[in-house]
């Protein structure tokens, strides 16, 4: 079969970059786009173009890479190429090309005016590729944090646990602060009776200390007032016996005076 090429162009240049979810893994992107002969698209790295068969006027979908030619799909067929399901449905004058895939894919249509250069278009490619790696990068990061979350919200206590837990010790809160405040007031009240106690203490010791240093003084005087009877009564009995002797040898001596004049008379 011969394809006559023509250099028909559309005259808008658009980039899809499609779908990014988090919620399912088998979340599908795709991409539906209407294409007349002589058109072409890059789809990644693969070009996709549309042509006419010169002797039978059948249109076909040829799609290839920068060197070779993949497949030629007539109306109604489909191919899977890498992660791509390419499906075209010839509709009259134009044609129907569906792209899907679980992956991000880009989508390049040429505007009229621009040459059609496809190294340019795979270097514009390389650079939405490296964009949409980003992209799923971030992507992988967000379902990860999603993940993360969704564990810390399981491991969550209950909130109205929470709550009653709360209540119970507010309550309990409440109560300690009542006793507390009944144990300083009775606090209070002994500290005031303790200082009342030990005012009085104070004024017993001295009361005490006086009637001490008085007893104190009154018996020393009363032993100074013994201490003297006791001498003066030691005085009197010494002149006492220092007259008895005075009388004794007084009488001593007249006896013997008396018996001398009896053994020898005059």
């Amino acid at each position: 079969m011969k394809f006559i090429h023509t250099k028909k162009f559309l005259p808008i240049f658009i980039l899809c970059i499609l779908g990014l979810s988090t919620v399912s893994a088998t979340t599908l992107y795709s991409w539906n786009g209407k294409l007349g002969p002589g058109d072409k698209i890059l789809v990644n790295n693969l070009i996709i173009s549309l042509d006419t068969d010169r002797n039978s006027g059948e249109i076909a979908l040829i799609i290839k890479n920068s060197t070779n030619v993949i497949a030629i799909l007539k109306n109604g067929q489909f191919i899977k190429v890498k992660d791509l399901t390419i499906s075209f449905n010839a509709a009259g004058e134009y044609s129907i090309v569906s792209v899907t895939g679980r992956e991000f894919f880009n989508v390049v249509i040429p505007t009229s005016g621009q040459p059609n250069n496809l190294e340019a278009l795979k270097e514009e490619n390389k650079k939405l590729e490296a964009q949409v790696q980003q992209l799923k990068d971030e992507n992988t990061k967000l379902k990860q944090r999603v993940s993360e979350l969704e564990k810390q919200l399981k491991n969550q206590p209950n909130t109205a646990e929470l709550q009653t837990k709360l209540v119970n010790l507010t309550k309990e809160n409440r109560e300690l602060k009542a006793e507390l405040k009944n144990l300083t007031d009775k606090y209070n009240a002994l500290k005031a009776k303790a200082d009342f106690l030990s005012q009085q203490n104070e004024e017993y010791r001295t009361m005490i200390q006086n009637l001490l240093k008085e007893t104190a003084q009154g018996s020393e005087q009363d032993y100074i007032e013994q201490a003297k009877k006791e001498r003066l009564i030691g005085s009197v009995i010494i002149k006492t016996l220092v007259v008895a002797l005075v009388v004794v040898g007084l009488i001593g001596y007249g006896l013997y005076r008396k018996k001398r004049g009896w053994e020898y008379p005059l």
